[in-house]
């Protein structure tokens, strides 16, 4: 009967410290920062190309005759020669539901599976993205290999360096490094969306029917990807090095 007794509040006490560290875990959950700011631009600046390609896969897998009206607001030759549009924007969308989880401090740490799963379909399918973009180029425009052109290739094989070099440190356990380049791919990756805001400021700085304007808009068509490329990495580098200053001071003030 006491061997009973004795049982049974071992029982107790086990259910009792069990639901005690669950109930700790969750409020430690709770305390882990979202990030939710930075997913939030993430989830923007990526959708800017990202939804209207969703928008556009959709006729094309429906074919030209679905939504005629609709289909009229897009290349005739995308229902032609449908293989690279797909690709370019199927991976696009991928790319876009996968990449701003990454940077969610609390998915990373309660749900590390589903980390690393979404961070190997960003990777792939932002290789992809590159990739295909250099293919749409070539099926749809082969005549025109000038400086827009090499400015697409060197972002391609600035994306698929970067994100691989990621993944490189990941494999090896070296988390800082792992999102440092995680950081920087972004930033290349960006460099395709970065002109669509140097337009709007441009046009409201400079008219753009003046030569002056003319000149502008010609050197940001030539040459858009490579300034988005160039603003978008020095900006990421001057924040990332401010924010290792910050902690190399908070680390020395510490010891003091």
């Amino acid at each position: 009967m006491n061997t009973h007794i004795s049982n049974n509040k071992q029982q107790d006490l086990q259910l009792l410290d069990s639901k005690n560290h669950a109930d700790s875990t969750s409020s430690t959950y709770k305390k882990i920062p979202s990030n939710w700011k930075a997913v939030s631009l993430l989830f923007f600046l990526i959708g800017l190309p990202a939804i209207p390609a969703i928008f556009i896969v959709t006729l094309v897998l429906l074919g030209p005759d679905a939504i005629a009206e609709a289909s009229g607001l897009i290349n005739a030759r995308y229902f032609e020669l449908p293989a690279a549009i797909l690709v370019h924007g199927v991976s696009g969308i991928v790319f876009f539901f996968s990449l701003p989880t990454q940077f969610s401090t609390r998915l990373r740490i309660t749900r590390p599976k589903m980390h690393r799963v979404m961070g190997r379909l960003a990777v792939v399918s932002a290789c992809l993205v590159a990739i295909s973009g250099v293919w749409m180029h070539l099926v749809f425009s082969p005549t025109d290999l000038g400086t827009r052109f090499i400015s697409l290739v060197i972002v391609a094989i600035a994306i698929c360096i970067s994100f691989s070099t990621a993944i490189v440190f990941a494999m090896k356990k070296n988390i800082v490094a792992h999102k440092v380049w995680m950081t920087r791919a972004v930033a290349v990756t960006l460099a395709v969306v970065t002109p669509l805001f140097l337009e709007v400021i441009l046009s409201l700085f400079i008219d753009v029917a003046s030569p002056v304007g003319e000149i502008a808009i010609s050197v940001l068509h030539d040459y858009d990807r490579l300034i988005g490329l160039a603003l978008n990495v020095l900006v990421v580098e001057v924040c990332m090095r401010k924010t290792l200053t910050d902690l190399r001071a908070m680390a020395t003030n510490y010891k003091l």
